[in-house]
């Protein structure tokens, strides 16, 4: 199965959209030290998915991943996902690619960060 990959830009331009679900999948280690993810994501790691995979919805998935610098932690996401029926796009450049092209993020409560709160 060929991946389809969505440019950063392309995303921002369609986030908002009912029929299309940001799924960040980066695993726990990652998700504390961007705190950071794209607006509307849904975090969900791996081992998650995995489990829970029957729950997705039907909409256009766009795999955020960004751990693996070649990228193949999110083709590892989209295989899966095609190969249960569901449509599925991975994000090029990850959370990463989404930072450098200066796009908006929402923070999230981290541990790191609950250790500063007074």
């Amino acid at each position: 199965m060929a991946q389809v990959r969505l440019a950063c830009r392309e995303l921002f331009v369609r986030l908002g959209d009912e029929e299309v679900l940001v799924l960040d999948c980066r695993d726990p280690s990652d998700w504390e030290r961007y705190g950071a993810h794209i607006p509307g994501a849904l975090w969900m790691p791996f081992e998650e998915l995995l489990r829970d995979l029957m729950i997705l919805p039907d909409d256009e998935l766009i795999v955020v991943c960004g751990c693996s610098p070649d990228g193949s932690d999110a083709h590892r996401v989209c295989r899966l996902l095609q190969r249960h029926g569901l449509q599925v796009v991975c994000l090029e450049g990850g959370l990463q690619g989404w930072i450098t092209e200066g796009l908006p993020v929402e923070e999230h409560f981290t541990a790191a960060a609950a250790s500063h709160v007074c």
